[in-house]
């Protein structure tokens, strides 16, 4: 099987159409018509995943879900520490690919996985006017809120949840966005959610939606996205018939001392 012929089943399921305009989803680096060796899975482009990639997997692509390159760029300068990445993955023929947006939006993606891993029933869209949009909301048993955090911390490996709200209150109606979601509080108000839960929120936006009656809890960007790379793994598996390898850092952005 050649590289490209994987990344097509994969884009049948998450396609890169439904990313967002401001997106870079697709082809990093690399070349696509090679055959494929093996697959490293990785949050990020990290030094640790290329270097996974090139010894212990033997693998010769890595999928991502944020892409390396966003923006356009005059120079390549081999010196910076950024390219020299680029620069690493072209040298060991390593083609890298990102699925991003799409991957956010696409049914079974970051979303679903986080609403199914969270027990959430009834699961919807939470980007207003899109039935097939960016974040999801659905239904919990009603709790106080509080129980259902710690829950929450735990299923996702979280170092910590900074919360803005009444954790005593009692909730049963739960929004949820993988990644930076802030953007998502209004929808998650306007569908009279009780909670949301995202990652890169903002003090004194949070504070002021807080006031509006929601609670709103910052679980870190990569607590609500790295699930991800575990069940893309499995997908994987299912389309090579070989073991697909994922490298994961810790939680390292959130230490509490």
């Amino acid at each position: 099987m050649r590289i490209r012929e994987l990344i097509k089943k994969l884009e049948e399921k998450y396609p890169f159409d439904l990313q967002e305009e401001w997106d870079n989803s697709g082809l990093q680096v690399g070349n696509p018509d090679e055959e494929l060796k093996g697959v490293v899975l990785s949050l990020d482009l990290e030094e640790e995943s290329i270097d996974y990639a090139i010894g212990e997997a033997n693998a010769n692509l890595i999928i991502t879900h944020h892409p390396y390159l966003f923006n356009p760029t005059n120079s390549i300068d081999f010196r910076d520490g950024f390219y020299n990445r680029l620069k690493r993955c072209i040298k060991n023929d390593l083609t890298v690919y990102a699925f991003h947006t799409n991957l956010d939006i696409a049914k079974g993606g970051v979303n679903d996985n986080l609403a199914n891993i969270l027990g959430l029933r009834d699961v919807k869209s939470l980007e207003s006017g899109k039935e097939l949009g960016l974040g999801r909301y659905g239904y919990i048993d009603r709790k106080p809120c509080h129980k259902f955090l710690e829950d929450v911390k735990e299923k996702l490996e979280a170092s910590g949840i900074v919360v803005y709200g009444n954790c005593d209150k009692m909730i049963e109606k739960v929004g949820l966005c993988g990644g930076a979601g802030s953007f998502l509080i209004q929808d998650a108000l306007n569908q009279s959610c009780d909670l949301i839960i995202t990652g890169d929120v903002k003090y004194h936006e949070a504070m002021d939606m807080a006031n509006k009656g929601i609670i709103i809890a910052d679980v870190g960007h990569f607590a609500s996205e790295n699930h991800i790379i575990y069940k893309l793994a499995k997908e994987i598996e299912q389309i090579i018939g070989q073991e697909v390898y994922t490298f994961s850092k810790t939680d390292r952005f959130r230490h509490f001392i």
